[in-house]
C-alpha cells in the first residue's frame, strides 16, 4: 500500500511539473520573444562591429559589412545569430536593420553627419518579420566609443 502511494504521489508531481514546463515554453515561443531574441543578436553584433575601418578593410558580418554603417539597410533572412550562423530554428524569419543619426538634444530629429557639427547619437532599429509579417520592431541608442 505504501509503495503505491509513493508511485502515485511520484506520477502525480512528475505529470504536473511536465505540464507547467510546456506553458512556460508556450509563453516564450510567443513570436514576439522570438522576435526580440532575434533583434538582440542584431544588437550584439552591432556592439563588436567597428565604427569606421580603413578602405578595403575585410567584411565582419556576412559578404558586405565591414563596419557598422553598413548594417544599414541590410535584410537577413534566414535570420542570422551575432557570429552570422543562420538561425536554423527560424528560417521563416527575418531582420531587417535600419540606423539613424540623430541630433542628441532633439532625438526626433535625424541629420547627416557630414553636415551636422552638434552632438549626434545613433539610432539601431531592427524590425523582425515571420513569414513576411511584422512581429516586432526593437531599438536601441549607439554611442561611438571614445579613445583617450
Amino acid at each position: 500500500m505504501l509503495a503505491v502511494l509513493v508511485i502515485s504521489t511520484t506520477v502525480v508531481g512528475s505529470t504536473a511539473s511536465l505540464q507547467s514546463s510546456t506553458e512556460v515554453y508556450h509563453y516564450f515561443a510567443d513570436g514576439k520573444h522570438e522576435a526580440l531574441m532575434l533583434a538582440q543578436e542584431i544588437h550584439e553584433a552591432a556592439q563588436l562591429l567597428p565604427w569606421t575601418v580603413p578602405e578595403g578593410s575585410p567584411p565582419l558580418f556576412g559578404s558586405a559589412v565591414s563596419k557598422l554603417a553598413d548594417l544599414d539597410g541590410k535584410t537577413f533572412s534566414p535570420p542570422r545569430s551575432a557570429d552570422y550562423d543562420v538561425v536554423i530554428s527560424h528560417i521563416p524569419w527575418s531582420q531587417t536593420v535600419e540606423l539613424h543619426q540623430v541630433d542628441l538634444e532633439h532625438p526626433e530629429v535625424e541629420v547627416d553627419p557630414a553636415d551636422f557639427d552638434g552632438q549626434m547619437q545613433t539610432e539601431l532599429k531592427v524590425i523582425v518579420k515571420k513569414s513576411g509579417v511584422e512581429v516586432g520592431t526593437f531599438t536601441w541608442w549607439l554611442a561611438e566609443p571614445t579613445h583617450d
